[in-house]
């Protein structure tokens, strides 16, 4: 029986040998059936699923990440692009009444290219995040358990095949997997895995200022240049 201790206390969790293979980790299984019955498993049975979630591997983890990621974020944009384009209209049009008015249609598909490497960016960024707010908790400071929740927390994102809001409520519910993920694995408690969620998205907005700082600062720069 699962005993809570408060405040940031960890409970007890399952014996390695007791945890099933996640099925996208399955050999047995196609690629196409392990990541749907990994995305099932993550939307439907998140508690389950982080339940026997081992603690060893980094690669599968990744390459899941990078593949709902990817097309998560790929489908978002479509949506918007698709929704927002006035009847009849033309493409230049449509792009107009984006999130990226004015660009282009061939900086729209350069963007669309590049968006396994902005996922790669984040999960990077966002792993290394995940990983000190686990420290930050009390977690071990063994860095896979850490990364592996986050990766497969990603599995939130094919929520984006949703049609306008899709992005929103993916990101909702990957913030959720990982409150899941840091309670199961870790076995921490309910105010252990909240605090570590706190730090996180609190790295995350330093993160955003520090880099928006940075380009106000280069557009200063290059202004004064231009100027000069």
């Amino acid at each position: 029986m699962m005993e809570l201790e408060e405040g940031w206390g960890a409970a007890a969790v399952p014996e390695p040998d007791q945890r099933r293979r996640v099925p996208w980790e399955d050999p047995e299984l196609s690629l196409l059936a392990g990541l749907g019955r990994t995305l099932r498993d993550l939307l439907l049975h998140p508690e389950e699923f982080f339940q026997n979630l081992g603690r060893e591997g980094w690669a599968e983890p990744l390459a899941f990440a990078l593949i709902v990621s990817s097309a998560g974020l790929l489908c978002a944009l479509f949506w918007q692009f698709l929704i927002l384009a006035p009847a009849g209209g033309n493409l230049e049009e449509a792009a107009g009444l984006t999130a990226w008015s004015g660009l282009n249609q061939a900086l729209l598909v350069a963007m669309m290219a590049g968006v396994p490497i902005l996922v790669l960016v984040n999960l990077g960024v966002g792993g290394l995040c995940w990983w000190g707010s686990m420290n930050l908790v009390g977690a071990d400071r063994d860095f896979t358990p850490a990364w592996r929740i986050f990766c497969y927390a990603q599995g939130g994102l094919a929520l984006g095949f949703i049609p306008v809001f899709g992005m929103l409520v993916a990101g909702i519910w990957v913030l959720a997997l990982m409150y899941y993920g840091v309670k199961q694995v870790y076995g921490m408690s309910a105010w252990g895995s909240l605090g570590a969620l706190g730090i996180f998205l609190s790295l995350q907005a330093l993160l955003v200022l520090i880099f928006c700082l940075g380009l106000a600062a280069a557009a200063t720069l290059l202004g004064f240049l231009l100027l000069g």
